[in-house]
């Protein structure tokens, strides 16, 4: 998943960004050196065998080895290219509100996953409020909000309207909290943001518009179509690790819940697909996936009964979905049952047949004659 995010990070530097910017990769081991520095890889992660072979909507990435990679753009490159919004949400995030301060208390020489986070969850709390706050309803009837003023963060329970910090919270809430308001931010109000543009980036864009291709209104509204694209976030793609962590089944399905339909709204609001993309070992997170992907073969013939059970804005076909488990071995295998429409979890609830085989033999052992 840390290579896939990264790709896909470069794919959007290049898609929002210049020649330069493809030429800057291919040469003197970078891409490599800045993946190993901000997922914070050791230096025999990638040996002479490795390769990465990655697809994306407007590029080809190819590595062979553990030296330089090869980047092609699509012939369609300049139609298809766009601003999307990415976010890789750690194991780590409990740091975020676990420690107090912690974007003053965590220091790192090299800029990594982890104080990107913490860079983003202080973007994404600033769009809360006390008259607005996000709602936690998924591990409790709670929610949550930033005083900018004070510099605190509040968790607040609806019913006592009683608050107390995050770094009171119970490791679940403390968990889920950066993935809620997150996720709530990333899919909704960063589409009505204006991106910070450098001055090379206004350059490039003028040079375009004044250059000798551009004569006509036509090609004049090309360009500006594809500045819009550049300039705003079109879509969102989520990375989540491990979204369980530290929560009972019934948050754990609430929580997929919440962030499906986040998902589904903002592919809805702009017209471009976001998604999400989640490692777990959770039986329980494939099982909650399940129940929305069921929903969506029981809308198609009773809507209205079927939205009594999971509401409509969850809802996902099976076709939109992609699950794999992971071999000891390092191969994957796809795990999507497509005839019954459902994800299998058998994969992941192997200690469920360890412990039962183990108690068909002690109860041998104690009732045997």
């Amino acid at each position: 998943m840390k290579i896939l995010c990264f790709c896909q990070w470069l794919e959007k530097q290049i898609m929002t960004g210049d020649e330069k910017s493809l030429y800057a990769y291919t040469h003197y081991s970078r891409f490599l050196r800045e993946l190993k520095q901000f997922h914070r890889l050791n230096d025999t992660f990638f040996k002479a065998q490795s390769e990465i072979h990655y697809s994306g909507e407007c590029i080809d990435i190819d590595l062979v080895g553990n030296k330089n990679v090869r980047i092609v753009r699509h012939a369609d490159f300049e139609q298809k290219r766009h601003n999307t919004k990415l976010s890789f949400i750690p194991s780590e995030r409990n740091l975020a509100s676990a420690i107090k301060n912690v974007d003053r208390a965590y220091r790192s020489n090299d800029y990594d996953v982890l104080f990107n986070h913490i860079f983003e969850w202080g973007e994404a709390k600033e769009y809360t409020s006390e008259k607005q706050p996000a709602d936690l309803s998924v591990v409790g009837n709670m929610e949550y909000y930033y005083d900018a003023k004070l510099d605190t963060d509040t968790i607040r329970l609806r019913n006592s309207r009683d608050t107390f910090s995050p770094f009171y919270a119970s490791s679940g809430v403390q968990s889920v909290l950066p993935i809620v308001v997150m996720t709530d931010y990333f899919t909704g109000p960063v589409f009505s943001n204006m991106i910070d543009l450098s001055k090379q980036n206004i350059a490039n864009f003028f040079k375009q518009l004044t250059s000798t291709k551009t004569q006509n209104d036509r090609d004049i509204v090309s360009v500006m179509n594809q500045a819009a694209r550049v300039f705003k976030y079109r879509n969102t793609r989520l990375f989540i690790e491990e979204p369980e962590q530290n929560l009972f089944p019934e948050s754990q399905q609430a929580l997929v819940g919440h962030i499906v339909a986040r998902i589904n709204e903002a592919s809805h609001k702009t017209g471009v697909s976001s998604s999400v993309m989640i490692t777990t070992h959770s039986p329980y997170v494939v099982t909650a996936f399940n129940v929305l992907i069921k929903a969506s073969q029981a809308e198609k013939k009773k809507p209205e009964d079927t939205y009594k059970i999971v509401p409509k804005g969850q809802i996902i076909p099976i076709d939109e979905v992609r699950a794999y488990y992971i071999h000891e071995n390092g191969t994957l295998s796809d795990i999507r049952d497509t005839e019954i429409g459902m994800i299998s979890g058998i994969e992941l609830d192997h200690a469920s047949d360890s412990v039962e085989d183990k108690l068909t033999l002690l109860n041998d052992v104690i009732y045997a004659e």
